[in-house]
């Protein structure tokens, strides 16, 4: 009987990955196959109530915060102009060359995202960067992932990102000797990035027009002091150097984004500004936040006792047993975080995840490190994800083109990192 229920909960699962696939609504589908699983494994209704939905919502709602406060930081960057002026001074410095541009604007981008999170700073962010992309002749195909893998290289060092994954996989630190790891991820999708702008970018010659009609308007120019510059590397730098808890390095980031540009305005439009970023901040969040709660819930389900006599056999024969069978694993079938896949944790990858984590093959720690890849290819290539498929609409490029464009080099960069992680952990790890 265990057989045909584990049968049918994978069966449950698929179904989940195909709608989601096909468009449906992940908050639906996620929540319905928590549920699902929750009755197929026979687990009592007050299972359901009190930890699935109850406990399941609650444990994980706290990565909320810690996504508010990222996306807060990321409109004060935008609001204060430093982002804006960051852009334009690396498009200055790269002249008219269109690979050079695509490549300055890459950097910088991925540079913001090490610190900032949310869908409305990324959309302020691009209608600078892409325009001026496109105006150099550089095809909106090309423009698309030189913009969003930038995103995905800085989710690498990202404190929010790691402020969310850290109640996931138990133990994984924002420290040494992980954090070399982190440095490493974001240079090497940095690298695949300027790789693909390169391939594709051979023999376009420099067009001085416009090149995409929008209805955005991109707000005033400001130029601000070259200190300012560095606000993005702030909560990095004190959480790494001196320890600091996430929110706290956070707010300082603020203060300091605040008062390094406060010459352009009164104390009291200060004071305006510090309070309208934060009210800004909560429509970029709004979907992303009830998806992680969602999430949650699943991973709870996926962790009863019922759940877990059910599933482990199933999935046992399929999922890696070992540190380099992770490694094998996620960089063959790297394709899978797209569409809110299997290997997508804001997405059917919870389920996968809370399969993985009751089967304890492999270390959470590890496991985490060697999901970086795939969660960040999610994050700038998956056209479901937020700010990639406004990427998508605002360049007018197909989900093809976009995905035959990026993948292959987003595909790599998995692979790569997925190996370097094997080689610097995976020792350590092995049984």
């Amino acid at each position: 009987m265990s057989l045909l229920q584990g049968i049918v909960m994978l069966l449950a699962f698929l179904i989940a990955v195909w709608v989601i696939f096909r468009g449906t609504s992940p908050i639906i589908v996620l929540l319905a196959l928590a549920i699902a699983w929750t009755v197929l494994a026979g687990a009592g209704f007050r299972d359901l109530l009190a930890n699935v939905l109850q406990k399941g919502g609650e444990q994980y709602a706290s990565t909320v915060i810690v996504i508010v406060f990222g996306a807060w930081f990321g409109q004060i960057l935008v609001q204060t102009g430093i982002a804006e002026s960051m852009i334009r001074t690396a498009v200055e410095l790269a002249g008219d060359r269109p690979i050079a541009v695509a490549w300055s604007i890459s950097l910088i981008t991925g540079v913001l995202f090490t610190s900032i999170y949310g869908v409305g700073a990324a959309i302020a962010i691009g209608v600078i960067a892409i325009p001026i992309m496109l105006s150099l002749g550089i095809p909106a195909r090309v423009a698309a992932p030189a913009f969003t893998m930038a995103i995905g290289s800085g989710n690498y060092l990202n404190p929010v990102e790691f402020g969310i994954f850290k109640n996931f996989f138990k133990g994984i630190e924002y420290a040494q000797p992980y954090f070399t790891f982190y440095v490493i991820g974001f240079v090497v999708y940095m690298l695949m990035a300027f790789a693909m702008s390169a391939w594709h970018l051979r023999g376009v010659q420099v067009r001085r027009a416009s090149a995409v009609a929008t209805t955005v308007v991109t707000p005033r120019r400001l130029r601000v002091p070259w200190v300012s510059y560095l606000a993005p590397l702030v909560p990095v730098f004190v959480i790494i150097a001196f320890k600091w808890p996430l929110i706290p390095a956070f707010l300082l980031a603020i203060v300091f984004a605040l008062v390094t540009t406060q010459g352009q305005r009164t104390v009291r439009a200060t004071v305006d500004l510090f309070h309208k970023a934060f009210y800004d901040a909560f429509p970029d969040i709004a979907t992303i936040a009830a998806l992680w709660i969602i999430c949650g819930m699943l991973i709870v389900a996926g962790q009863l006792d019922q759940v877990k006599a059910v599933l482990n056999p199933v999935f046992a024969p399929i999922i890696p047993h070992t540190p380099f069978q992770a490694a094998v694993f996620f960089a063959a079938l790297a394709p899978l975080a797209i569409y809110r896949g299997p290997f997508s944790i804001v997405g059917t990858g919870a389920a996968l995840l809370a399969v993985m984590l009751n089967a304890a093959y492999v270390p959470p720690v590890f496991l985490y490190l060697i999901w970086r890849g795939p969660l960040c290819l999610q994050g700038s290539q998956d056209p479901t994800n937020s700010w990639t498929l406004w990427t998508i609409g605002y360049t007018k490029v197909s989900h093809a083109d976009f995905l035959k464009t990026a993948l292959p080099f987003g595909w790599a960069m998995v692979a790569i990192n997925a190996f370097i992680a094997y080689f610097m952990f995976g020792g350590a790890f092995t049984k």
